[in-house]
């Protein structure tokens, strides 16, 4: 089933929110008003995923974790370790790659890693992520990152959020939490500055002299848009993700598709065996063009949600604007 428009999700009734806060009152259709005490919709396995990447830094996760996990199960949605609220799941979480390697997944040049002194000994600094670029085909798909992808992850602090040498949890060079790791955007892309402990001075000094070169951020996506880029190829643009962590990489590897084909078989109701069969013979343009024999197939547009409600907003002030 496909991602239900905000409009849509406001029209659930109560019983398909994982938790609702007390002080609303109920409208003519019984449910809780306003819409705000209203938390983590679960009415199908696009929502359960998002429930549980987002329940661990909500102060409501806790008390809504029993019926997310009971919706997961109902709708065959893997759910990680309870101990640190559904992170540990490893299915959807996806990894991309910045720099000019031909594993690249964004293949950009002068942003490269930088080691640097500070008072409070050496740092690693460089861009994890850029907005707005084309990436390369991740077989059968381009992708690009929004510029807001990182805005709800800001707004929480980037909890949980780590830096890892080459993503691997035994070489950990910082974190959010201790302040060893600064994240932020501007412009260009999401940023990052990293003090790693003493014992990995090696690490820096791989960084200084040039050998390793190359970042990487891993993500579990809570919301994305599907389209066509300028020449009708399927384009996905990461609106919303939940961050996992930065990475200085030695060796870019070729991203991981699986977690975007899943999320365009969930976005038109689609198998997602069928799904990985089209994007291997490169057909996943046909989600994205007329079938209804009225004239030459013509590639449906990106349109941002944010895009989408500004064009509703200027017809709504002047109906007859958009007519020529």
């Amino acid at each position: 089933m496909a991602e239900l428009s905000t409009a849509s999700v406001n029209d659930l009734p109560d019983s398909d929110f994982a938790y609702i806060e007390d002080g609303g009152t109920k409208d003519s259709s019984g449910r809780t008003t306003p819409r705000s005490l209203r938390h983590f919709p679960i009415h199908d396995a696009a929502h359960v995923r998002n429930a549980l990447a987002r329940a661990s830094s909500s102060p409501f996760g806790a008390k809504a974790m029993p019926k997310i996990r009971a919706a997961a199960h109902r709708l065959g949605v893997e759910v990680g370790d309870e101990s640190d609220g559904g992170r540990s799941m490893t299915s959807d979480v996806e990894r991309r790659y910045l720099g000019a390697h031909v594993k690249s997944t964004y293949e950009v040049d002068g942003y490269r890693l930088e080691a640097r002194s500070g008072d409070d000994g050496p740092h690693i600094a460089g861009y994890g992520a850029v907005f707005n670029r084309r990436s390369k085909n991740l077989g059968g798909f381009v992708e690009r990152v929004g510029a807001g992808t990182f805005q709800s992850a800001a707004l929480g602090g980037y909890k949980g959020a780590v830096a890892r040498y080459n993503h691997d949890g035994n070489i950990l060079l910082g974190t959010t939490q201790a302040r060893t790791l600064t994240l932020s955007t501007d412009s260009i892309g999401l940023h990052y500055d990293v003090r790693p402990p003493q014992s990995r001075r090696d690490i820096v000094e791989l960084v200084e002299r040039g050998d390793v070169a190359h970042s990487s951020f891993a993500f579990r996506c809570l919301n994305d848009e599907w389209g066509t880029d300028d020449t009708g190829y399927p384009l996905r643009t990461l609106a919303d993700v939940e961050l996992i962590d930065v990475a200085p990489v030695v060796t870019p590897a070729y991203a991981d598709a699986t977690a975007g084909l899943r999320s365009l078989a969930v976005r038109f109701d689609a198998a997602e065996d069928e799904v990985r069969s089209m994007a291997a013979n490169d057909e996943l343009r046909r989600f994205f063009v007329r079938t209804d024999n009225r004239g030459p197939a013509q590639p449906k547009p990106v349109v941002l949600a944010a895009s989408a409600m500004l064009d509703l907003m200027a017809r709504r002030d002047d109906p007859w604007a958009h007519i020529a």
